[in-house]
Order: structure tokens, then C-alpha cells, then sequence
């Protein structure tokens, strides 16, 4: 075909040039020749696109002299126009033809390894479909190349395996990360058939237009597995035969002529031995060296290392011939290696040990097992070190979520137990008030009246400091509580509580407040302030007889304000003391009195919250003291 376009732009050149010798001087037909340079420089190859450039340059040089009869300087600027235009053209061309055969050949180069992989290739996007596989993984899996367009990855797993599937393929796209599949597990894959093949797979991923695909890189190990299997057997019977080949020795009572018959046996039996245990050896040493993220090794009776091996050592910078035939103490994993060495001892008595160490912020368990030989003589042992440090981290963030689930259930049914005790009390009353008022209305007693009247503000009081203790309980969860400084008068603010309080107070209670020190100012969180000293009063009321004082103290110091409010009540018990400020705790004389016990837990934080403290003293039956502390300076 090319030919054919270059013989065909030749012809239609020398047209056009022998047309133009004949036509008159106004006549410019060398812009005619674009048709041609279109055919011949850019359908054909690079080199054809040189050739045919250079030829009709020179149609158009010798057709420019041909029809000019007056050749002159001024005329040489629009003779080299088109032949400047022509070659810039060219080499335009040229380069893009050479960027493009680098592309085909690089994609011809893709296609042959896609293609020809000894591994099953699989890609699919983030709805889990399969939108490429090559010839081998289409072969693995019994299907053609083309069926397996479009099917879900979910249908090449095993169908017990398929909905645990779905969840870590959701998984893997919101981490993605090139690693191996079920590290340390022996996965199986599913054919178009339904049967099942152990495979060995790998992941990785990469984006095409803000599309996610990912790669699996698939093996089938059945024959390794067969092979496994098979060494298993092989050593098995190796043993067998020795051990009954020793005990034939041992007995065997023959003339020297079948002596040397048997020797000649044994050694040809012991030469396939040697054989198959070079075989298995190999076998062993290829196992030990890719077994993943630990370390296998074999110690002699004084703690030499004989062998050693596994990717951990790689993972740790280790260089393998360095470590062969030093003591296992010597290894960089130990700080102090008496502990271990004293386990590793107790294996040559047939006694398998494991022992948990840390090294380099990762965490790692090591087994030791007895290797015993033909005659039951343990002269060595295997070790096995394996990182167990996922392991370890998902172990502590189960317990961590755990352990939050229990409390958290803990405290909402604790909440739900107090909510509905103590509002039960409150609504009782105020509901038989209610009704006794109403018969009272009717006879015009009034006394009764207004003391039913005062039960229900009473409850309802009692109400609020529920609600309101629930509710700060709430926003100090949530840390929704905000300090807000200001300076103001520490005289005047609890003279405004006392006279509030009094007002509460039992019948002939008397609230007694006293201030002592140079400065009335403080600087604090003055809300804060009164929601502690409110909670406190309520306490030394509530707890206290009828007819009690209640000491209400105020002191301004060099460094510390100081509140201390004392009654002369019931008092707390001295075992009950060390929990009192613990959510949602009571003090075991006070059950029949109403309360949450979060009140004083409540006001410990907000104490923390201005950086101060409270503490108290207290005798049962004598009353309680509690003293709150607050720095007159703050960082705020």
C-alpha cells in the first residue's frame, strides 16, 4: 500500500512540473504540490517522508528557474517560502512518526508480557468486576479469555469464603497498598467448575482518569503443595527405614559373606537416602528462607546457631553469614538474655518453651521445640521466631474497644437506674398533692392547701437538680464546657447566696457567712463558681437537722481564694470517703434521702476547670467540712 502512495505521488509530481513548464508566468502551481506532500510525506514511513521532501523540493527549485524569465534577489525570499514551509512540515512529521513507533513498539512490548505471564493476571475496578485477564489466568480458572470480561472477582472465591470476601475487598480499596493476600494462610481459588486450587496472590493497585483499578498477580501452588506433602512422606519413611534397618543390624547374626551383601545393600540404600535427604534439605533450607516475618533457626547443645534463616532477616538489615555459628545470645534482639537462655536449656529435656520479647518497637514470639535424632538423643533444637506485632495491635485495640463498650453500657444503665429512681419520688409526691389540693378546694382548708402547694415546689426543685445534674454530666462528656474569666466581688457574691439559700434552708437552719483576708476581688469563672457553691449549700441543707447553723467562709490569701462551707450533720462514713467524688456513687447513709451522686463529681471538674481543688473532712454523725481552693492567678 505504501508503495503504491509513493509511485502514485511521484507521478502526480512530474504532472504538475511538466504542466507548469508549459503554463504562462502568472500561473504558480508549485502550491499544487500540497496534495502531494499530504499523500507521500504523511501516509508512508520516516524514510519515505525524507525521500519524497527532498524530491519535490527539487520539482519545485527546478520549476521555480524554469518559469522565471527574470530571476532576481528581491524574488529569492518567496522562492524559499514554500521549501521552509515544506521541511518544517517534514520534521514535524518525521518526529511524530518516531514518538508514535516508540509507543506501538512499548505497547507491543506490554501486550507480549500480559500475554505470555507464567502468573494469572486479573484487573479489576472498584465495583469488583473483572475488566482484564491474560491467557494464563483464564486457563487457571477454566474459563475463556473474553468469559471472564465483566464477571464479579467475588466468583473466582470459594462460595464459603465469598461475603468475608466482599468485606476485606472494600477494605482493601480504602488502604490500598502492594502486599500479599492471607499472609501466613494457605488461600484457595474457585474454577468456572466449582472446584477449588490453592493459590498464592498478590495485590496492587493504580488509577487510570480518577478510576481505581487493582491488579491480582495469581500462582497456583498445587504441585508446591503436592511437593510439601510428599517431603513429609519421604522423611517419614526415611526415619521408618533407618530406625529398621538399625534394629536389623542389631540382630542379625550372618555369616561374612551375607554381611558384606547386606553392607552392600545398606549402602546403596544409604546413598538414596543421602540423596533424598540432599532433596529434602534444599527443600527446607528454600522453606526456611521465605518463611515470612520470622526467623527459623537450629541451636546445638551449647546455644550455637548451626542454622538460620527467614525474611525477617531482611526486614531487620541482618546479614545471615555474619550470625551462622555465634552464640544465640550474641543475637541483637537481647538486652539481657538470661531469661531465655534458661528456657532454651529446659527444651533439651523435652520440654517445648515460648517466650513474648519486644525489639525495635516491634513485638515478637519465639517457640523452641526439641529436635531429637535417629536414637531419641536430643543434641539440638529448632527455634522459630515469629513478628507478631499486628497481631499484638489488633489484640490491644479490640481490648481498648471492648473495655470503652463496657463502660459506656455501664454507665447508661446506671443512668437509666438513677433517672428512673429519682424522678419516681418527685413525680409521686407532686401527683398526690395535686389531688389533695384539689379535695381541699372544696372544703376551703387553706393551710393544707399551701402546704401541699410547698411539697410540690419543693419536688419540683428537686426536679431541677436532677435535670441540671444530668445535663452538666452531659456537656463535660462532650467537653462542651467553657471557662469564662472575670474579676468581681467575693464578699457580695456569697452574701447573694446566702440570702438566696437561706431562703431554702430547713426550719431553723441559719447560714452563717464570714470573709477574712485584705482583698475582696478575685478573678475567676464566676458561674462556675456558683454552680460548685450552690451544689455544696444544697449538700450541707439537705444532710443537715432542722434548727442547725451552716458555716459559709470566704478567705482571699497572697496566692489562693478560698471557699469553706461546714454543716453539722449527718457526716459521711469513713469507708464510704475515699469514692465520694466518683460518678454516680452515694454514701451508705444516705439512701433514703434523694440524690444522683453526680453532683459532687460534677463540681470536682469544674473545680479542675478553674485549676483548683476540692478536698474535705468529715465525721459521721458530726458533720462535714469541704474547702475549695482557686488561684488568684490564672494563665487564661
Amino acid at each position: 500500500m505504501k508503495r503504491r502512495i509513493q509511485i502514485s505521488g511521484i507521478i502526480l509530481s512530474l504532472s504538475i512540473f511538466t504542466l507548469s513548464l508549459f503554463l504562462p508566468h502568472q500561473y504558480h502551481l508549485e502550491y499544487l504540490y500540497t496534495l502531494i506532500i499530504l499523500m507521500t510525506i504523511w501516509l508512508p514511513g520516516m524514510r519515505s517522508t525524507f525521500d519524497a521532501s527532498v524530491a519535490i523540493s527539487g520539482f519545485m527549485l527546478l520549476g521555480y528557474f524554469l518559469s522565471e524569465e527574470n530571476l532576481s534577489a528581491s524574488s529569492i525570499p518567496s522562492m524559499l517560502l514554500p521549501l521552509v514551509l515544506l521541511w518544517a512540515f517534514s520534521y514535524l512529521v518525521i518526529k511524530y512518526k518516531r514518538t508514535q513507533e516508540k509507543l506501538l513498539h512499548s505497547n507491543e512490548h506490554l501486550n507480549a508480557m500480559f500475554k505470555f505471564a507464567t502468573e494469572g493476571l486479573i484487573i479489576s475496578n472498584q465495583k469488583g468486576l473483572i475488566v482484564m485477564a491474560n491467557p494464563r489466568a483464564a486457563n487457571l480458572f477454566g474459563y475463556e479469555q473474553d468469559e471472564m470480561l465483566g464477571i464479579g472477582i467475588d466468583s473466582l472465591v470459594p462460595r464459603r469464603f465469598s461475603a468475608s470476601h466482599a468485606g476485606h475487598r472494600k477494605h482493601y480499596y480504602k488502604e490500598q497498598r502492594n502486599r500479599p493476600m492471607g499472609k501466613g494462610m494457605t488461600l484457595f481459588a474457585r474454577r468456572k467448575d466449582d472446584s477449588e486450587f490453592p493459590v498464592e496472590i498478590s495485590l496492587s493497585s493504580f488509577q487510570i482518569d480518577d478510576q481505581l483499578y487493582v491488579i491480582s498477580f495469581i500462582i497456583d501452588i498445587t504441585e508446591r503443595k503436592k511437593n510439601e506433602d510428599l517431603i513429609r512422606q519421604i522423611n517419614e519413611q526415611l526415619e521408618l527405614r533407618v530406625v529398621s534397618r538399625t534394629k536389623e543390624l542389631e540382630a542379625a547374626n550372618v555369616s561374612l559373606a551375607q554381611a558384606n551383601i547386606n553392607l552392600k545393600s545398606e549402602m546403596e540404600e544409604r546413598s538414596q537416602i543421602e540423596e533424598a535427604l540432599r532433596v529434602s534439605e534444599r527443600l527446607y533450607s528454600a522453606m526456611a528462607r521465605n518463611f515470612p516475618d520470622g526467623i527459623i533457626c537450629v541451636l546445638d547443645r551449647n546455644l550455637n546457631i548451626l542454622f538460620l534463616d527467614g525474611r525477617e532477616l531482611h526486614h531487620l538489615n541482618w546479614k545471615r553469614d555474619e550470625l551462622l555459628n555465634i552464640p544465640f545470645e550474641s543475637l541483637p534482639f537481647w538486652t539481657d538474655s538470661n531469661a531465655i537462655l534458661t528456657k532454651l536449656r529446659r527444651v533439651f529435656n523435652w520440654e517445648s518453651q515460648s517466650h513474648d520479647f519486644s525489639y525495635d518497637s516491634s513485638h515478637y514470639n519465639l517457640n523452641a521445640v526439641p529436635l531429637p535424632d535417629l536414637k531419641g538423643f536430643v543434641k539440638e533444637i529448632l527455634v522459630v521466631i515469629q513478628n507478631v506485632t499486628d497481631i499484638k495491635k489488633a489484640e490491644a485495640e479490640i481490648l481498648a474497644s471492648l473495655e470503652k463498650e463496657k463502660k459506656l453500657n455501664e454507665m447508661k444503665s446506671r443512668f437509666v437506674s438513677t433517672a428512673s429512681h429519682e424522678f419516681r419520688t418527685p413525680l409521686s409526691t407532686i401527683l398526690s398533692s395535686v389531688s389533695l389540693i384539689e379535695k381541699y378546694l372544696a372544703t376551703g382548708d387553706e393551710e393544707k392547701r399551701n402546704k401541699h402547694i410547698e411539697r410540690i415546689k419543693y419536688s419540683v426543685k428537686n426536679l431541677t437538680e436532677i435535670l441540671n445534674d444530668f445535663l452538666s454530666l452531659e456537656k463535660l462528656e462532650a467537653g462542651k464546657i467553657e471557662v469564662h474569666y472575670s474579676r468581681f466581688n467575693l464578699i457580695s457574691f456569697c452574701d447573694e447566696l446566702r440570702e438566696e439559700f437561706q431562703n431554702l434552708s430547713k426550719n431553723g437552719q441559719q447560714i452563717i457567712h464570714h470573709h477574712s483576708g485584705k482583698s475582696e476581688l478575685i478573678y475567676s469563672d464566676k458561674q462556675l463558681l456558683r454552680n460548685i457553691c450552690i451544689n455544696l449549700l444544697n449538700n450541707a441543707i439537705k444532710y443537715s437537722p432542722e434548727h442547725s447553723v451552716i458555716e459559709f467562709n470566704s478567705e482571699i490569701g497572697d496566692n489562693f481564694a478560698t471557699i469553706l462551707i461546714r454543716d453539722y450533720g449527718i457526716g459521711i462514713p469513713a469507708e464510704d470517703q475515699a469514692h465520694l467524688f466518683e460518678r454516680f456513687f452515694r454514701a451508705g447513709n444516705v439512701t433514703a434521702i434523694q440524690g444522683t451522686g453526680l453532683g459532687l463529681n460534677i463540681i470536682n471538674r469544674y473545680a479542675k476547670l478553674l485549676n483548683g481543688k476540692i478536698s474535705f473532712t468529715s465525721e459521721i454523725n458530726k458533720g462535714s467540712t469541704f474547702k475549695l481552693e482557686l488561684p488568684l492567678e490564672t494563665n487564661q
